[in-house]
C-alpha cells in the first residue's frame, strides 16, 4: 500500500501555501500589487536605507530574476521604488523603497493583519508555535529569513 501522501509535510505546506496565496492575491488586487512586488517592498523596507540589487531581491523572494525585474519595473513606474547606481559597481542598480512605497506597504500590512483570513483557525499560541517551527525550517533549509536591521 502506498504511503498516505496527505500526511506528508511538503504536501500539507503546498496546500496551505496555495490557499493563503490565493487570499493574498485577492487582498493585493485592491492595492494594485503582486506578491513579488509586495515581497520586494517588504524586503526593501527591512533593508532600508541600504538598498538592494534586483538579483538580491529575487533570491530573497524566491522568484526568478525575470519575475523580480518585472515587479520592480512596476514599482518604479508607480514611484514606490527608485533605482540608483551602485556606488562601486557601475552596472548594478540598487533599489530603494520610497516614502510612498513604505506608506503603501504599511497599508497592505494593516489590511492583511485584520480579521482571521490568514490564521487558518489557529489561536495565537498555535500561531506562535507554527511561526517558530517554520522559522526553524527556513534556517535549516538555509533560506533567507528577514529580520529588522538585516542587510
Amino acid at each position: 500500500m502506498a504511503e498516505d501522501f496527505g500526511r506528508r509535510v511538503p504536501y500539507l505546506l503546498r496546500r496551505v501555501n496555495a490557499a493563503l496565496s490565493q487570499r493574498l492575491d485577492e487582498d493585493l488586487r485592491a492595492f494594485g500589487l503582486t506578491q513579488s512586488q509586495l515581497s520586494a517592498l517588504a524586503i526593501l523596507d527591512v533593508a532600508h536605507p541600504g538598498g538592494l540589487s534586483g538579483a538580491t531581491l529575487s533570491a530573497r523572494s524566491g522568484v526568478t530574476p525575470q519575475s523580480m525585474s518585472t515587479a520592480i519595473s512596476g514599482l518604479v513606474e508607480r514611484g514606490l521604488v527608485e533605482r540608483t547606481p551602485h556606488p562601486s559597481h557601475g552596472r548594478i542598480l540598487e533599489c530603494l523603497i520610497t516614502e510612498a512605497g513604505t506608506e503603501l506597504l504599511h497599508a497592505v500590512q494593516r489590511t492583511t493583519r485584520e480579521g482571521d483570513r490568514y490564521d487558518g483557525g489557529l489561536d495565537s499560541a498555535q500561531l506562535d508555535q507554527l511561526r517558530e517551527l517554520l522559522v526553524e525550517m527556513m534556517r535549516n533549509l538555509d533560506l533567507y529569513l528577514p529580520s529588522a536591521g538585516s542587510k
